[in-house]
């Protein structure tokens, strides 16, 4: 079952067909809310504010994606060579071409985290959904929750390429262990790196729920002073 989740996210975050189906969820989902605000408000609606937000999200993401695939690339080569199956791109020159590995892993990054940004902003704006009695916080006030999460990212992935450079990782796949017992690939490095990509999802996904409680805390204490965004 494991293995089945892990197939399909590696579809899901890195392959053509997976972007494209999340390039139509995510503009599904804009689409969906747009066609929901005309409805309620005509002329009034101010749902921009709302895809202006959402943008600045997926930016974030984007930044903190291609920036942390640019390190870890220099880091282990061979996770984004062999672990990211870029070798039919990079040729058979080993190492590869940097300049060229920093471009596709530049790709890599782009691909893997602007859904993960977009989610990131729907799910706090849910959490400061208008609600009778409730106020709702500005866009400013949401925005500067946002170093919250990558700072939640940036610890966990930290914490993880630690345990990962260390061996911690070790049990957690067949070929760790493998590329250990037959010391290959800079096994060490390899599994730094998985943590560190593995550690920001975990902790964006720990810092976005921090944030959404936060919000709901803070609108919930406001009760019976609301007040238009």
């Amino acid at each position: 079952m494991a293995a089945i989740a892990t197939d399909i996210w590696q579809w899901f975050a890195h392959t053509d067909a997976g972007l494209a189906l999340r390039i139509i969820l995510g503009g599904s989902i804009l689409a969906i809310l747009g066609v929901a605000d005309l409805r309620r408000n005509g002329r009034h609606a101010t749902r921009w504010r709302e895809y202006s937000f959402l943008l600045l999200a997926v930016v974030v993401a984007l930044i903190y994606g291609v920036a942390n695939d640019q390190i870890t690339c220099r880091l282990s080569w061979e996770y984004f060579y062999y672990g990211k199956e870029l070798s039919p791109v990079l040729g058979d020159r080993i190492p590869p071409d940097y300049g060229k590995l920093s471009w596709e892993a530049t790709k890599v990054g782009l691909k893997a985290t602007w859904t993960v940004g977009l989610l990131v902003g729907v799910f706090i704006l849910l959490a400061n959904n208008p609600r009778q009695g409730w106020r709702s916080l500005s866009y400013a006030s949401l925005l500067k929750r946002m170093p919250m999460i990558v700072g939640s990212a940036m610890a966990c992935a930290l914490l993880l390429g630690w345990i990962g450079s260390a061996g911690g990782l070790t049990n957690v796949s067949e070929d760790f262990r493998q590329m250990v017992l037959h010391d290959e690939f800079r096994p060490y490095r390899f599994m730094m790196v998985y943590g560190i990509h593995l550690g920001g999802y975990i902790g964006g996904a720990l810092g976005t729920i921090m944030v959404v409680v936060s919000i709901l805390r803070e609108r919930s204490e406001s009760e019976g002073t609301a007040k238009p965004r």
